[in-house]
């Protein structure tokens, strides 16, 4: 493993230990950072960034358009 990977990976780790919502794993092939919700999105949508830094802010964009939002129910 390259130390720019494992420095990646650490980043990953750290980042899922701040955003217990989501499992952040770092792509070795893609460079990316790629996070997957642990709560239902529709499409089973993930975020993605070549920088951590971006990935904090579009993961509460995910979770307020998800988790604010009221659930419709049909009348039986």
């Amino acid at each position: 493993m390259r130390a720019d990977e494992h420095a990646a990976r650490q980043e990953a780790r750290r980042l899922e230990t701040e955003n217990p919502l989501w499992i952040v794993i770092f792509g070795v092939y893609s460079g990316e950072f790629v996070c997957f919700p642990r709560f239902g999105l529709d499409g089973g949508s993930i975020v993605a960034a070549r920088d951590p830094g971006a990935l904090p802010p579009r993961m509460r964009k995910a979770e307020s358009l998800l988790l604010t939002t009221p659930v419709t129910r049909t009348a039986r």
